[in-house]
């Protein structure tokens, strides 16, 4: 029985220390299984890092964290490879413009040290959901970013944004007037039209003057001036004045409150929306030519010509009608192209002569296609004898030799200047290019009225 159990204890203990050599030996680095891990340094960590961290102090939160989101909401985390698009947004849609605009100290003073994201919308139980929000001035949260497109949240990032903004200086006690007794916090059961009318970009501003303003801002950075205006004008009358009120009211805070130039943040914005969306229609000049935009007025002695200058063969067309008038004693001012009706426009001539300043309207009918661009202009019988029309016939000569010849027979493709052009300017200049030869090209100030 000793030898036996001597026999035993020395197999159990040659066990023991051949499973003790095991454990010893085998070694499992468990970071390469656990993707979820904090401490996990992929290459999107060390791009994180350099880009945000680094340069902005910037901490971006995209793996999951319940503490991150309120208790009673269900959120999901975002794809690993939604982040990174998702960054570039933030990074080329908001920080570089501001930074441009205001400066490098202004954002990296301002901008939100925390950037949370999620790929699923934040629900609450009513069915109500959030697409991003802002806390203390110090995080924002991002949702929906599996299933959106990067610029999805760049509206939701200048919203956010101007919440922050406002915390540091305060909205103007006046725009809350604007739409006092409109505001309602119900607003998830006011249909999208009903809020239009009442001068509401969307039915989310309905809910309170602070999301209001931020709602404002935001869709005049990211639409653009462009698509603001045609949904201003697509409002009521009194819905109309209070968008433009509030318009105004945002432009000033930021131009004086903040001592940002409103105008050439748009810009920047509105730049980086076209390059990154360019089949997005409502970022373009196509849409609203002859519904928002009724005329186009040129003038070659306006300063913006030397600035930017135009095309040699529509200098020679203005440059022949000026001659033309001269040998009559008139001087020429401009001439704008007006869209009358849906088919039919007016070639106005502005001119002053030694009896006055007179218009001399030439009829023409056009075919435009709002989602080309392309405007094809053609004379048509005049529309009448007297006043204006009397006017084109005495100048009729210098008329049909110069700018006729120039626009007959053509097509051209309307497009916003495609120059660098001033914060000033951005908004107010549409061209026109011919189609196959954008060497030659027109362009004028927009006017929204006849």
């Amino acid at each position: 029985m000793k030898i036996l159990s001597k026999i035993l204890i020395l197999f159990l203990a040659i066990f023991l220390y051949s499973s003790c050599q095991k454990e010893v030996v085998k070694k499992v680095d468990f970071s390469n299984y656990n993707d979820d891990d904090p401490q996990t340094n992929t290459e999107l960590d060390a791009w994180l890092k350099t880009t945000f961290l680094d340069e902005y102090n910037i901490d971006v939160v995209y793996r999951y964290n319940r503490y991150y989101h309120d208790a009673e909401r269900n959120v999901t985390p975002i794809y690993v490879d939604k982040v990174k698009p998702a960054m570039t947004a933030v990074l080329e849609s908001y920080i570089l413009p501001y930074r441009k605009v205001a400066g490098e100290t202004f954002i990296k003073r301002y901008v939100p040290k925390e950037w949370v994201l999620f790929g699923s919308p934040s629900l609450a139980t009513d069915g109500t959901g959030v697409a991003g929000t802002a806390a203390a001035g110090r995080r924002v949260t991002l949702y929906s970013l599996n299933t959106q497109s990067p610029n999805f949240g760049v509206l939701v990032i200048h919203h956010e944004f101007t919440h922050i903004l406002n915390q540091l200086v305060a909205i103007p006690t006046d725009f809350e007037s604007i739409s006092k007794a409109d505001y309602n916090a119900d607003w998830a059961k006011i249909p999208a039209d009903t809020a239009k009318k009442y001068g509401f970009v969307t039915s989310y501003a309905m809910g309170k003057y602070t999301e209001d303003y931020a709602e404002v801002a935001a869709h005049l950075l990211v639409k653009g001036q462009a698509w603001y205006d045609n949904y201003a004008s697509g409002s009521s009358t009194l819905g109309k004045t209070k968008l433009k009120q509030k318009e105004a009211n945002v432009v000033n805070y930021f131009t004086t409150g903040l001592k940002v130039d409103f105008r050439a943040l748009q810009k920047e914005v509105q730049e980086y929306m076209k390059r990154t969306a360019p089949t997005d229609n409502s970022l373009s000049i196509r849409p609203y030519v002859s519904s928002l935009y009724k005329t186009v007025t040129m003038n070659l002695s306006n300063a913006y010509y030397t600035k930017y200058g135009t095309s040699s063969a529509f200098s020679s067309a203005y440059s022949a009608l000026r001659t033309g008038l001269a040998a009559s004693n008139r001087t020429l001012n401009s001439i704008s192209v007006r869209f009358d009706a849906s088919t039919q426009a007016t070639i106005r001539v502005n001119y002053t002569s030694a009896s006055g300043t007179f218009d001399a309207d030439f009829t023409f009918s056009y075919t435009y296609d709002k989602s080309t661009g392309d405007l094809k202009l053609t004379k048509a019988d005049q529309a009448g004898t007297t006043g204006n029309y009397q006017n084109a016939n005495n100048i009729a000569g210098a008329f049909n030799s110069s700018l006729l010849s120039y626009f007959s027979n053509k097509v051209f493709t309307a497009s916003w200047l495609n120059a660098n052009v001033d914060p000033v300017d951005y908004n107010n200049l549409g061209a026109f290019y011919e189609k196959d030869n954008a060497t030659n090209y027109w362009y004028g100030t927009l006017g929204q009225t006849l």
